[in-house]
C-alpha cells in the first residue's frame, strides 16, 4: 500500500539496497550506535522489506538501579526529558554537526547523572532531510533509533510512508511505541503494533506512560476520521480512552503520564478532566513551545502539569519529578527547564556520523550546490519558480497551484538540493500517498482550456500561471495542478471540472532539480 511519487518508484528499491549496504557498514562500525536492527542485506527486495519483529521488551522495564532505603524513606526522584515533532531535521548542521548528535549527546548525559525517562511525543517524519524522502522514509527511521528514547508516540507525519513503512517502524523499535487509540483493522490483537501503555522503573519510581494519537488529514489539510492508509483504525474518543488506560494502570505506579500527539489545546481539556488520574501530559502536534509546565489544578487539591516544546528538535524539556509516596501520594516537579539545542551541549559523535553516513548513501548530493540564484526568491513567489521549473520539465503548459506552496524563501548564490527541497517541502495527506507540494497533469484540448481558465478566479488561495486566452480548439493542452487542486478541483472550476482527469507525475522538488541542473549547464541562473 505504499505510494510513492514516480520518481521514487524508479529508484525506492535500488537506494534501499544501497542504504541496507550503509547501514550494515555503520552498525558493524558503531555497535549499537545506530540503535536498531538495520535492514537485511542480502540485496533482494523482499529481504529489504521483511517484517521483523524487534526483541521483546521487558515488562516494566527498568531504567537505572533503586537503593532500597531511599524508597523506604517514602521519596522517589527522577529526571526527565522530553521533546517531539522532530520532522527529520538531523541534515541540520550546528558547528559541522548534525543536530541530532547534540540531542544524543545531551539526553546520554541526563541519564549518565541520574535516571531519566526521556519520552518522543512523535512527528518524526516529514518537513526535513531529503533522505527521508529518497529513502521512503527508512533514514529517519534509523536516525530515531539513534536517539536514547525510552518510549514514543506516533504523530500525523508518522504514517506519511504508508502501512509497510509503519509496521517497519513499530516492529522494529528498540522502545515502545504507544498509541492507545489507533489499531490495525486487519491484524488481532496479538499481532498489534502499538502498544496502549508501558511501565517504566525508573530508579525508584514506578511510572506508566499512556499513548494517545490525533487523527489524519485528507488532501486538503483538514481533519478526516477516514483510517490512515485504510487500514490504521483512529478513535477520537480521547478522554475516554485515557480514563479506561488510566483507571486499568494507575494502582501499579506512583506517576501517570499521557504522551500525546494532539496538540496543545486538547492536551489541556485531557489535563482538566484527568483529576488523580494523569500526572503529566507531555505533548506534540501544535508547534507550541511553552517555557514552563502550564499547572492545571483540580477540586481535590491535585494537579496535572502539561508541556510541549516546540518543533524541528530546536529544544528539549527536562526537570526532575519527586513522589511522595504512600497512601497521601505527592507530586511535584523541580529544576524543569527548556533546552535550547546548540553547541553550547555534548555531543554525540557517533549519532552526527550516522546521520553523515545516511544522508550519504540516500542523497549523496544533497547538500552540494546544484545551481545559483542571481536575487532572492520570496517565499510568496516559490511557486512561480516551480511553474517555470514545470514548464521546462514536463512540457507544461499552464498551472494552478496554491499560493501556500513555498514553505521557506531561497537565498541569493549557491542553492543546494536540499535548500530547494526546503522551499517545497511537502506532506504525504492522506498517509501513504503522493506529497502536497506534488504536481498533477491534465490533458486538455483547447475549448476544454478555455473553459477551465473562464471559470477560474484568483484570489488570496491560488494563482495561475501561463495563458488564460486564445487557446487553440485543435490543439491538446497540458494543465498542471498542485495535489489539493487535482484531487478537489470542483471547489476550483465547478461543473468544467469534468474535464480534468489529472495524473501524478512528481513531486515538486523533482521539477526543481531537474530545472536547476538544466540550467547551471548551460550557465544561467535558475531565476
Amino acid at each position: 500500500m505504499l505510494d510513492l511519487a514516480p520518481r521514487s518508484s524508479r529508484h525506492a528499491l535500488a537506494l534501499l539496497v544501497a542504504f541496507a549496504s550503509a547501514v550494515a557498514l555503520l552498525v558493524s562500525e558503531h555497535g549499537s550506535a545506530a540503535a536498531g536492527p538495520s535492514p537485511a542485506t542480502s540485496g533482494s527486495p523482499a529481504d529489504l522489506l521483511t517484517l521483523a519483529r524487534g526483541p521483546a521488551a521487558a515488562s516494566p522495564e527498568t531504567i537505572g538501579a533503586c537503593a532500597p532505603a531511599e524508597r523506604e524513606k517514602g521519596v522517589a526522584r527522577f529526571g526527565f526529558a522530553h521533546f517531539g515533532d522532530l520532522h527529520a531535521r538531523y541534515g541540520e548542521l550546528l558547528g559541522g554537526h548534525s543536530r541530532y548528535g547534540y540531542i544524543a549527546g545531551f539526553l546520554k548525559q541526563l541519564k549518565e547523572a541520574r535516571p531519566t525517562l526521556v519520552l518522543d511525543a512523535g512527528g518524526d517524519y516529514e518537513r526535513g532531510s531529503l533522505a527521508e524522502v529518497r529513502s521512503s522514509g527508512e533514514a529517519t527511521r534509523q536516525l530515531v533509533q539513534a536517539l536514547p528514547i525510552d518510549a514514543r508516540t506516533i504523530g500525523r507525519s508518522d504514517f506519511a510512508y504508508g502501512e509497510t513503512a509503519v509496521l517497519r517502524d513499530a516492529r522494529l523499535s528498540r522502545h515502545p511505541v504507544l498509541a492507545a487509540n489507533v489499531m490495525h483493522a486487519d491484524l488481532p490483537a496479538s499481532a498489534q503494533p502499538f502498544r496502549p501503555y508501558a511501565r517504566f522503573d525508573v530508579g525508584c519510581a514506578k511510572v506508566g506512560v499512556i499513548g494517545l494519537v490525533t487523527q489524519g488529514a485528507g488532501a486538503d489539510g483538514r481533519p478526516t476520521k477516514a483510517p490512515y492508509d485504510g487500514v490504521f483504525v483512529h478513535d477520537d474518543r480521547y478522554p475516554a480512552i485515557l480514563e479506561r488506560e488510566a483507571k486499568a494502570h494507575r494502582a501499579e505506579v506512583d506517576v501517570l503520564v499521557a504522551l500525546t500527539h494532539l496538540g496543545q489545546a486538547e492536551d489541556l481539556a485531557l489535563a482538566r478532566g484527568g483529576g488523580k488520574l494523569v500526572d503529566l501530559v507531555v505533548g506534540a502536534g501544535s508547534d507550541d513551545r511553552l517555557a514552563a509546565p502550564v499547572v492545571v489544578r483540580h477540586p481535590d487539591g491535585t494537579k496535572t502539569w502539561v508541556m510541549q516544546v516546540g518543533p524541528f528538535g530546536q529544544a528539549l524539556g527536562r526537570g526532575e519529578v519527586v513522589v511522595k509516596l504512600g497512601a497521601a501520594r505527592t507530586i511535584a516537579i523541580e529544576g524543569y527547564g527548556v533546552v535550547d539545542i546548540d553547541e553550547a551541549l555534548p555531543h554525540a559523535s557517533e549519532v552526527s556520523d550516522l546521520a553523515r553516513r545516511i544522508e550519504d548513501a540516500v542523497a549523496p548530493d544533497a547538500h552540494a550546490s546544484i545551481g545559483r540564484l542571481s536575487a532572492p526568491v520570496e517565499r510568496r513567489a516559490v511557486s512561480e519558480l516551480v511553474w517555470r521549473a514545470a514548464a521546462a520539465t514536463w512540457r507544461v503548459d499552464a498551472m494552478v497551484v496554491g499560493r501556500d506552496l513555498g514553505q521557506a524563501k531561497l537565498p541569493k548564490g549557491d542553492v543546494t538540493l536540499q535548500r530547494l527541497y526546503d522551499a517545497v517541502l511537502g506532506q504525504r495527506q492522506p498517509a501513504g500517498t503522493a506529497g502536497s507540494s506534488s504536481i498533477w497533469i491534465a490533458e486538455l484540448g483547447g475549448a476544454e482550456m478555455s473553459a477551465i481558465a473562464r471559470v477560474f478566479r484568483p484570489g488570496t488561495t491560488y494563482d495561475w500561471f501561463g495563458p488564460r486566452s486564445k487557446f487553440d480548439p485543435t490543439r491538446r493542452y497540458r494543465l498542471a495542478l498542485d495535489k489539493r487542486a487535482a484531487t478537489n478541483p470542483k471547489v476550483l472550476f465547478g461543473p468544467e471540472s469534468r474535464s480534468l482527469r489529472p495524473a501524478l507525475v512528481g513531486e515538486a522538488i523533482d521539477a526543481l532539480e531537474s530545472y536547476a541542473r538544466a540550467r547551471a549547464a548551460r550557465g544561467q541562473s535558475i531565476d
